[in-house]
């Protein structure tokens, strides 16, 4: 899974990066030229942690989402010239990612300018979007343009060109209209391959984050009437993220507690974002190694044993079963077992989240 983490600058991404990744990236006016930077957010999970418990000597390993944090949008740089070509550049990147997370700036600070003159979320967030939605319609218009011309033309892929015409020009009419390309809905599994093939950027699930200030957070602040107003959002305050990240472990819990944080942003960020895609964990124990591993819902035990290894897959007999609650209230496999509750599935079984799984394989 690949988190885009964007939005105008000066808006508190990159501090957002640092608290999810832990990396020490400087903060403050980004550069607009057009790099990024990429890093793993481990993936809290408490439940994996009581279960790795009790495999004693055991290596503990999160599941893992890239992040990658991109340089800042700029709005209205869509005329001609090097500022186009930077957001060209930034969205082509963009397109690569699984969901994108879009950092609003809800805070203010006479020493850090906004770069549209006054600090508004809501206005911000439409803006940004604009923009996503604005390089879809180009995308599609040239696309559209291309195929008119082919289409005319006896070739062998004349009919499909069709096709694939007609498709985008029912996505083109929904862009034009302000809306966004995740409204169109594919009536065949040809038209889902036609879109999918363009990666628009909004059919991408999205996650939006108010980055507030510190006196904001908490029950009646400004960052949760913003929550209220995006459902699925998250408001919190980057720069305090960032700082609780860079303490020493022992230290993080006790800091939290006097700022008012329950869970570290990390947690509530992959919670967001998982929801958003779909996505749920399974877990394979063993006194070597208790993991955690990321599948989409819908997937199966097949699908399972290949993210695990691919000769698992290929060899594939069987899957043991087990819910992760009730290995928990059991205490060990042996009991485990014992009461009865661990249950062999099928290559076609579709895992459920917190399913425990130990795939028996032919790998001979």
């Amino acid at each position: 899974m690949k988190l885009g983490i964007t939005g105008f600058p000066a808006c508190g991404k990159t501090s957002l990066f640092n608290a999810i990744t832990g990396a020490r990236l400087p903060v403050g006016q980004y550069s607009s030229s057009p790099g990024l930077v990429s890093a793993t957010m481990k993936v809290p999970d408490e439940r994996l942690k009581r279960i790795w418990s009790m495999y004693e000597g055991s290596r503990l390993v999160y599941a893992a989402v890239e992040c990658v944090d991109f340089t800042g949008l700029i709005s209205g740089k869509r005329g001609e010239g090097s500022g186009k070509e930077i957001i060209g550049e930034i969205l082509g990147k963009l397109r690569q990612v699984d969901a994108i997370v879009h950092v609003v700036r809800a805070f203010e600070d006479p020493g850090v300018p906004h770069v549209l003159g006054s600090v508004d979320p809501m206005r911000d967030l439409e803006e940004t979007n604009g923009e996503l939605l604005f390089a879809d319609l180009v995308q599609c218009e040239n696309r559209i343009a291309k195929l008119k011309v082919q289409v005319t033309k006896p070739t062998k892929t004349q009919e499909q060109d069709r096709k694939e015409l007609a498709t985008l020009e029912k996505v083109y009419a929904i862009l034009e209209s302000g809306r966004p390309a995740r409204e169109f809905v594919p009536h065949t599994e040809e038209e889902r391959r036609h879109v999918a093939a363009f990666q628009f950027l909004t059919m991408k699930k999205q996650v939006v984050v108010f980055n507030v200030d510190e006196n904001d957070i908490g029950p009646g602040g400004k960052g949760e009437n913003l929550e209220k107003q995006v459902p699925g959002s998250l408001a919190l305050c980057a720069k305090l993220e960032m700082e609780i990240a860079q303490l020493p472990e022992e230290e993080r819990s006790e800091y939290m507690k006097v700022m008012g944080i329950k869970e570290a942003v990390a947690g509530r960020l992959a919670r967001q974002a998982y929801a958003a895609l779909d996505a749920l964990s399974f877990f394979t124990v063993g006194f070597d190694e208790v993991r955690a591993w990321t599948v989409r819902r819908g997937d199966t035990a097949l699908d399972a044993a290949a993210k695990v290894h691919t000769d698992l897959a290929r060899g594939f007999v069987r899957a043991e079963v087990f819910r992760c609650e009730d290995l928990i209230a059991a205490g060990s496999e042996k009991a485990l077992k014992a009461a009865g509750k661990i249950r062999l599935e099928g290559k076609e079984y579709q895992i459920r989240d917190g399913d425990v799984i130990f795939i028996r394989a032919n790998t001979r």
